[in-house]
């Protein structure tokens, strides 16, 4: 009885596994293509950083998730549990796809941070000499 309910509990753990796969798969190729829609020449929407962000942020707690399962199945139900050597290697090449991804799209944030604060500086001067001389008058 107790064996049965361990081996059920083993698959289940397997199903949620393959279940982040799944999504996994599908929220990268979302995701590389909202980072890709990021570059210096367009303007970009405030949502849309917040969203790649959220974003990035979500897969990365499911991969977490993953390897604390695999780490789980493969230690206290190893008995239980089969590899999937193909599934595991994606789930690492997805890994280094997000990373990648999202650093690039920070890079070009910070470009595009770079272009406008001399226009921020020139704004906040020109702002001053305002003041200064509405304060002469």
């Amino acid at each position: 009885m107790e064996k049965d309910h361990t081996q059920k509990y083993a698959e289940s753990l397997d199903r949620t596994l393959q279940n982040h796969y799944y999504y996994l798969k599908k929220a990268v190729e979302e995701f590389r293509e909202k980072c890709l829609m990021v570059s210096p020449e367009r303007t970009i929407p405030q949502g849309i950083i917040i969203e790649i962000r959220e974003t990035y942020k979500e897969i990365r707690q499911r991969l977490t998730e993953i390897k604390s399962i695999q780490n789980l199945l493969q230690g206290r139900y190893r008995q239980y549990y089969r590899k999937n050597p193909l599934r595991d290697k994606e789930i690492l090449e997805i890994e280094y796809a997000i990373k990648n991804y999202y650093s690039k799209f920070e890079l070009v944030l910070k470009e595009i941070w770079e272009k406008k604060r001399p226009m921020i500086k020139k704004e906040k001067m020109e702002e001053r000499k305002d003041m200064n001389h509405g304060a002469e008058s």
